[in-house]
């Protein structure tokens, strides 16, 4: 196996903060495009000029915020002495939550539950800054994360693995953001979120459940694909999973093909089938292949055959 490349070593403070930084680098991107839908119309004559520049230009700095976030964050999780600039900027923007918040109640106004200010102080103070915190400590105690050996196919899984758990990340997020919303309201009111007028009742309650399980799966699926993508070895428990998995959607399809047709299908379903297929075809290819150690006997025994050979000539 020619193909076989060092993996960047990282430990788990660095995996999760490589994860929330790309979590974080994609948010910003579709912020970004946001800013410049509201302030195109405006710079063209199509809406008010003086509002569309404002939202727009505020809602840009907001993407630019994140963005250098997940840059710096992808910095410091590839190295760790680079998290001093990731550092200082979640600290800086703590400070700036912090003075927001003491200004708004100086002016008798208590912002923290301002959904703005709630999620910068999670996002930035509980998460990025505490990563930053670890990550730190780690690099001053002089710890090192593993470095793995991936093939090709072990590379590309990796990367559908961490897909799996961003997808996991963000269902939990918004089913976290829509318990909260929940937990406001009684049973039978009406409530409107994002929006969207919704009637909160027992099923309602069910859906966030069952949305939240289903974040949970796709975590643990993710790191179970990691964990092979890393492990050769231990590939078969996410094969094992990803197949059970792709027989239910093939099993839903089916059924749905069988009742309304081929358009009966979703788009999502259909994408669902063709990523878990990718999935186990990968895991099969990793389960397949020699182990590092395999490889190191194969070599060893090639050098020896060829120093006996190099002898007899």
């Amino acid at each position: 196996m020619e193909d076989l490349e060092p993996s960047v070593p990282r430990t788990p403070t660095q995996a999760v903060l490589r994860m929330v930084s790309i979590l974080m680098g994609g948010i910003g991107l579709l912020v970004l495009v946001g800013g410049l839908l509201v302030l195109v119309p405006g710079v063209i004559g199509g809406a008010d000029l003086w509002a569309s520049v404002t939202f727009g230009v505020m809602i840009l700095v907001v993407a630019g915020l994140l963005i250098l976030t997940a840059v710096l964050g992808l910095a410091a999780s590839n190295n760790s002495a680079r998290v001093g600039p990731y550092r200082f900027l979640c600290y800086l923007v703590g400070l700036a939550v912090l003075v927001a918040i003491v200004w708004g109640w100086g002016m008798g106004t208590f912002i923290l539950f301002n959904p703005i200010v709630l999620t910068t102080t999670i996002v930035y103070v509980l998460i990025c800054s505490r990563l930053a915190d670890k990550v730190k400590e780690e690099h001053d105690k002089g710890v090192s994360g593993e470095t793995f050996l991936r093939s090709r196919h072990q590379r590309v899984l990796h990367l559908l693995s961490e897909l799996v758990i961003l997808k996991g990340a963000l269902t939990l997020v918004v089913v976290c953001v829509l318990g909260a919303a929940l937990v406001v309201y009684g049973e039978g009111e009406r409530a409107v979120i994002s929006g969207v007028p919704v009637t909160v009742t027992g099923t309602l309650y069910a859906l966030v459940i069952a949305g939240g399980v289903a974040a949970g799966l796709s975590i643990g699926v993710g790191a179970l694909g990691i964990w092979g993508s890393n492990r050769p070895q231990k590939i078969k428990p996410f094969l094992v999973v990803a197949s059970i998995s792709l027989a239910l959607d093939v099993v839903q399809a089916a059924g749905r093909v069988a009742e309304r047709g081929v358009f009966g299908l979703s788009f999502d379903l259909v994408l669902d089938i063709v990523f878990m297929a990718a999935c186990v075809y990968l895991a099969v290819r990793i389960d397949r292949q020699p182990t590092p150690e395999e490889l190191s006997a194969a070599a060893g025994m090639a050098l020896v055959s060829g120093q006996e050979i190099t002898e007899e000539s």
